[in-house]
């Protein structure tokens, strides 16, 4: 990060503000990805602790670790809008402390018929204190892209491809033709599903008690099934991850290997890809799985941002 000069202000940044998990990558940085948790609980001045209009709150690991008393973005579909100001300056709250943020962001988001209000809710100039330092932070959204197209940009794209985007709260189907969107479709039967089966087939080894869906959630992204020191849901993942794949997604994946029939190359993003033993069935099927699915889709978001700002500067140039 030797390069960003310390009076440095305008940032490019791609924000995929998830059902899951908050993916911020500003230009420069590593990419903050912490679970999309906000919690209202007093702590210190971890990473994602804001202070903002009077209130203080801390989104990610460390709201996750506090045990209870937050609030997800998958419980409720509106929280992917309604939360994406607090959630992006608790990713903001992650990275090394800046006094002023001049963002310009690209975002994703999963209906695009809500992007004047996103606008509305991001768009702006604010004073938080961000892990402890007050900063001044201007947010200005260049454009706003279905989930899932990030991961695209920036490939050499086959004439005909379909897309699967496994995410937490849906998974999407989409189509292109010559680079050109035809469909965009989302199920709402992400991961988010699954994780809620688990919960309550495990009560047996949890005491009868349902199990914590965040716990759940965390270690299956660790890539295990060890649900705590004592207990292994490995046989109740097993069991319900077909249960899943049957109910839900193998209507989504047989219209995806109709389209493989017609001449498609189909592609596989998001987290849900890396679930254990989800990634050899869809390798199996012959769908091809983009390198690291979970932050593919902000990494395109950023050099979507970086590209528009360019155009934008060449044309101001230009216009002298």
């Amino acid at each position: 990060m030797s390069n960003i000069h310390t009076l440095q202000k305008i940032f490019a940044a791609g924000f995929d503000n998830g059902y899951g998990s908050v993916k911020l990558l500003v230009d420069g940085f590593e990419v903050v990805r912490v679970p999309s948790y906000i919690s209202i609980m007093e702590m210190s001045d971890v990473p994602g602790r804001v202070v903002f209009n009077g209130n203080a709150y801390t989104v990610g690991e460390s709201a996750f670790r506090a045990g209870y008393h937050f609030e997800r973005n998958t419980d409720d579909n509106e929280n992917k809008v309604n939360n994406a100001l607090l959630t992006l300056l608790g990713a903001l709250a992650h990275l090394p402390h800046r006094k002023a943020w001049h963002l310009k962001l690209v975002v994703s988001l999963h209906d695009v018929s809500l992007t004047s209000k996103l606008e509305r809710v991001l768009n702006g100039e604010y004073q938080p204190i961000l892990a402890g330092n007050q900063s001044e932070v201007k947010v200005e959204v260049l454009k706003v892209i279905p989930e899932g197209m990030g991961a695209l940009f920036g490939h050499q794209l086959p004439a005909k491809l379909t897309v699967l985007d496994f995410g937490n709260g849906t998974t999407l189907y989409s189509r292109y033709y010559q680079g050109k969107r035809e469909v965009h479709t989302p199920y709402p039967t992400g991961v988010e599903v699954l994780i809620d089966d688990i919960s309550q087939k495990m009560k047996h080894l949890n005491g009868g008690k349902i199990g914590d869906a965040s716990k759940i959630r965390f270690c299956l992204e660790m890539g295990h099934t060890k649900y705590s020191r004592d207990i292994d849901i490995k046989d109740v993942y097993t069991s319900c991850l077909k249960d899943w794949y049957e109910r839900y997604l193998k209507k989504i994946v047989n219209l995806t290997l109709d389209a493989k029939h017609q001449g498609d190359e189909i592609w596989a993003i998001g987290g849900g890809c890396l679930l254990p033993g989800f990634k050899k069935l869809l390798e199996k099927n012959g769908f091809k799985i983009l390198d690291n699915p979970v932050e593919a889709n902000a990494n395109g978001l950023l050099e979507m941002a970086k590209a528009i700002l360019k155009k934008n500067f060449t044309t101001s140039t230009l216009d002298k």
